[in-house]
């Protein structure tokens, strides 16, 4: 077992790294609330300018733009992979990195990677992957002019025949509890229908079907130059969004993943100090053994003869001038007084064990339908003992747990007191026995 120091630097470690977790998951909290803001604000635009673009490529005569233009052979892919700059999000990096490695090797093309985020780049650095290009510490408000180079970069490609194909990794944002890594096709500005065979073709999200039909767009002035000034807007326009996305899945995704860790602090802390608390009163009781075993020594050396043989000893009267008398009590007032000295220090540390003894919390999460967030609310109200419980009545503990924790109660409270009973008299096989006649919580 550890010594009580390490135990007492790890108890105060594990609070330092609860303290720090807690200000990630307020910092995070905020982040993912502007961040959803704003790609909600800009996604219904983004699919409509998308359903204007699949409208175009489907009108008679279809489009002549380069950039809806379909290659009759893909030789090269362009892939874009959007991570964060920073962890500490639980799986939310990996996750699409993984998405993003297994489309390529599936679909089996030589690929350009195009890294927004340091995550994403240190990750395919590592293996060697064909980086063409990296963005990472993009402004917290981001605007579509800081991802204009990005655009500019996958166009050229795409107009100069480098690559054939444009897709872009992202998260999409569902809400604050999922986000789901997707692959989007981005270049040429059609909708991208697989080959039957082609298993990569289950990684990519679904794309909005033409809506208008049998229809052809009147252009002013001409349709080449409205669409030489639109279509390049449009694939940016298109990459901004996901960014977006993926901005509110990351402070998402990082705000859980803080949540989690500073309740998982709290359950460790818990336990360590239950661990503080057994190993100092180990402490306490070896050092009460030492001093009984030297009061022990001290009793067996004052009955000792002080001659070296049994006719000095039979000679040499006592202290008191009095013969000596083997059947007589020879302690002498100085044993005497070491020895009450003695006896008074093992009373003052007995008591000190009993104090100690009475301020150890009882583990509450032994009792059936008590749980972390409703044992952190009874500790809240003062109540961290098993004998608590039982003067209490079960509309005071519901009252206590909706207050200070605001949490719902699994089971009936009326339980927990007759569970508590149990504890307190030290029956732990009435325990077992009353709790298997619990269902949910509840008596069945």
């Amino acid at each position: 077992m550890p010594s009580v120091r390490e135990i007492k630097q790890r108890i105060q470690s594990v609070k330092n790294i609860s303290q720090v977790t807690r200000a990630l998951e307020a910092v995070s909290a905020s982040n993912a609330r502007r961040s959803q803001r704003q790609a909600e604000r800009s996604r219904p635009y983004a699919e409509k300018a998308w359903e204007i673009l699949i409208n175009l490529s489907g009108q008679p005569g279809g489009v002549g733009h380069p950039l809806m233009t379909v290659h009759p052979e893909v030789k090269q892919i362009a892939m874009v992979l959007v991570t964060s700059d920073r962890g500490l999000a639980g799986a939310y990096n990996m996750n699409i990195i993984r998405l993003a490695e297994n489309f390529v090797r599936k679909l089996g093309l030589p690929c350009r990677w195009i890294t927004v985020g340091r995550k994403g780049r240190d990750y395919l650095a590592r293996r060697k992957y064909n980086i063409v290009a990296e963005f990472s510490k993009l402004p917290t408000n981001l605007a579509l002019r800081n991802i204009s180079p990005i655009g500019d970069i996958l166009v050229a490609d795409f107009l100069s025949g480098q690559v054939d194909q444009v897709f872009v990794a992202y998260t999409d944002f569902v809400n604050v509890l999922t986000q789901k890594p997707v692959v989007a096709s981005l270049l040429p500005l059609t909708p991208w229908v697989p080959d039957e065979n082609m298993i990569a073709g289950n990684y990519v999200k679904h794309q909005p079907e033409q809506t208008v039909h049998n229809r052809e767009y009147i252009a002013e002035p001409s349709a080449n130059a409205i669409l030489d000034e639109i279509v390049p807007r449009f694939t940016s326009l298109q990459l901004y969004q996901a960014i977006l996305e993926a901005s509110a899945s990351e402070h998402a995704a990082r705000m859980v993943a803080m949540r989690n860790a500073s309740e998982n602090a709290v359950e460790l802390g818990a336990a360590l100090t239950l661990e503080y608390n057994k190993a100092r009163q180990l402490a306490i009781t070896s050092e009460i053994l030492d001093i009984v075993g030297g009061v022990e020594a001290l009793k067996a050396s004052g009955k000792k003869a002080s001659g070296n043989t049994q006719l000095e000893r039979e000679q040499r009267p006592d202290d008191y001038g009095r013969p000596f008398d083997p059947d007589a009590n020879i302690d002498s007032p100085r044993a005497d007084s070491i020895l009450q000295q003695a006896s008074d220090f093992v009373a003052e540390i007995t008591s000190g064990i009993k104090e100690d003894v009475e301020g150890i919390i009882d583990d509450l999460q032994s009792i059936e339908g008590i749980g972390p967030q409703v044992e952190k609310a009874l500790h809240a109200a003062g109540i961290t003992k098993f004998a608590q419980l039982l003067s209490m009545s079960a509309d005071d503990l519901v009252r206590i747990v909706k207050t200070e924790g605001k949490v719902r109660i699994v089971g009936s409270p009326s339980s927990w007191i007759k569970q508590a009973e149990y504890l307190v008299k030290g029956d732990r096989d009435g325990l077992q026995d009353y709790q298997k006649r619990l269902k949910g919580g509840k008596e069945v």
